[in-house]
């Protein structure tokens, strides 16, 4: 069996459920068991609101939670460590920027009002809505092909975004884009995190499922080990490896 991080921190959506989905009961019961034994740390570019509807009680005071692509911080107790709230200026550039994305991307959408979600210290835009159905969302842009050609199309105002307005963009979950501080992704907030609880960097892991360049966790490369998945069987089976267990106790 490989060596066992102390600190595990996972992505959410499609690394430890489906998308805005609750946690499978089975897959909770070794969540919490692999809590009893290491940190576990939840980096999400959702709320935390929605972090914490998706578990149970069973995880209540097991996990540390880095919302907001970590721009909003909570220790194991939800005591809030740190924010880094957008100001007005910032949030209606994102307003007009959403505008010019519709216009490259004429999706029709189950709900024109649910498309751009403020979070406080982060803004996620859904090119097909927020809750739409799930199995819309996962079939939208798996490869995140689409949304990359939206940015690229847009180079000039993604730019402009950065240095006018000190935010940056990423690609997040099934189909949004994910606004924020530009510099304070979530590979600059696990690094926060590890440096102020005076871990070391090398006992740790982060696993997700787009650790690759232009992925929504290509910012952790570099910061600590990584672990990529597939989607969150892929994360289960490491999680019972790391534990030991055989992966049929919890299918």
């Amino acid at each position: 069996m490989p060596r066992m991080p102390k600190h595990f921190f996972f992505d959410m959506d499609n690394t430890l459920t489906r998308s805005k989905s609750p946690i499978a009961p089975e897959h909770e019961h070794i969540l919490v068991e692999l809590s009893g034994r290491a940190d576990v740390i939840i980096v999400s570019g959702s709320s935390e609101e929605n972090i914490w509807s998706r578990l149970t009680e069973a995880s209540t005071g097991r996990y540390y939670s880095l919302t907001q692509n970590g721009n909003r911080a909570y220790d194991k107790d939800r005591t809030l460590i740190w924010e880094h709230l957008l100001n007005q200026r910032q949030k209606d550039a994102v307003r007009r920027f959403v505008t010019l994305a519709r216009v490259h991307t004429p999706t029709i959408v189950p709900d024109e009002n649910d498309l751009l979600e403020d979070r406080g210290c982060q803004m996620a835009f859904s090119f097909i809505s927020q809750h739409a159905d799930i199995n819309l969302k996962e079939k939208f842009d798996p490869d995140f092909a689409k949304r990359r050609k939206v940015l690229a199309d847009l180079h000039e105002e993604v730019e402009k975004l950065a240095n006018e307005y000190d935010l940056e963009i990423t690609i997040g979950g099934t189909t949004n884009l994910d606004i924020y501080i530009k510099g304070m992704n979530k590979g600059y907030n696990v690094r926060q995190l590890v440096e102020r609880m005076s871990w070391k960097f090398d006992e740790c892991v982060y696993v997700g499922d787009a650790i690759f360049p232009g992925g929504n966790d290509e910012t952790v490369i570099g910061i600590i080990p990584t672990h990529p998945v597939k989607d969150y069987h892929e994360t289960y089976d490491f999680i019972a490896d790391m534990l030991g267990m055989p992966r049929s106790s919890y299918t």
